[in-house]
């Protein structure tokens, strides 16, 4: 028989938290324990209670979803927590992941997504299946492009870039930003896909051509700002 995880939902909408709980409750391997619409109070639940998951709202009553979660992790390191929010954020995305959260769900998404996502963090050695992942990040994608515009890059996706262009490996870029490294790969992927690129090599091109990355000697010759949202 699975083990079962204890789960404590952090939502300021009750109406989302009756949601999630009628979807967990149909899977014997969840089992929502405590709930709340507070951030304070969901890190005194964490500490009480030691739930495997946790799932909190980007905005709380009392305080930011990303706030809570960096509390929450210090009074419970090895609980999985996800984000959840109304729409794609790219920049919101990884600040979950620098305040500790282990993924980023969509309000939105699909409820037979929503739950195989969770069980994919969850169950030893699952993947999230490529149909699930490709859903989650087309939304990112499509929302934070404008229509018949070329698509720009973010600052961290800007930053990731510079530092894949000087050389840097997947950890070694981790490491300067501070994030994990399954969090760079998933920019490297996210960017191109945005630009609609094959390779890194690709990519270490149209970062030239764009200015993004210049040697030295070029950057002398040219003063043009970095492509950034």
């Amino acid at each position: 028989m699975s083990q079962i995880n204890r789960v404590l939902l952090a939502e300021p909408s009750q109406e989302h938290r009756e949601r999630i709980k009628y979807l967990l409750e149909l899977d014997p391997i969840f089992e929502v324990v405590a709930e709340t619409d507070c951030g304070r109070d969901a890190i005194s639940l964490t500490d009480s209670l030691k739930p495997e998951l946790a799932l909190v709202a980007v905005e709380l009553h009392d305080m930011k979803g990303t706030q809570t979660i960096q509390e929450m992790k210090k009074m419970n390191p090895q609980m999985l927590v996800v984000l959840q929010a109304e729409s794609a954020d790219v920049e919101y995305f990884f600040e979950a992941l620098k305040s500790g959260a282990q993924g980023y769900l969509f309000k939105s998404l699909h409820p037979a997504s929503f739950h195989e996502y969770l069980r994919s963090l969850l169950i030893e050695d699952a993947t999230l299946p490529r149909e699930l992942g490709y859903q989650i990040l087309k939304q990112f994608v499509t929302e934070n492009i404008p229509h018949g515009e070329e698509p720009l890059l973010s600052v961290m996706e800007t930053a990731v870039l510079r530092y894949l262009c000087r050389g840097f490996n997947i950890e070694e870029i981790a490491d300067r930003l501070v994030i994990p490294d399954n969090a760079v790969k998933l920019i490297l992927n996210d960017i191109l896909f945005k630009l609609k690129l094959k390779s890194r090599t690709e990519l270490v091109t149209y970062a030239s051509d764009k200015g993004i990355f210049m040697s030295k000697a070029s950057s002398k010759k040219r003063n043009r700002s970095v492509w950034i949202k």
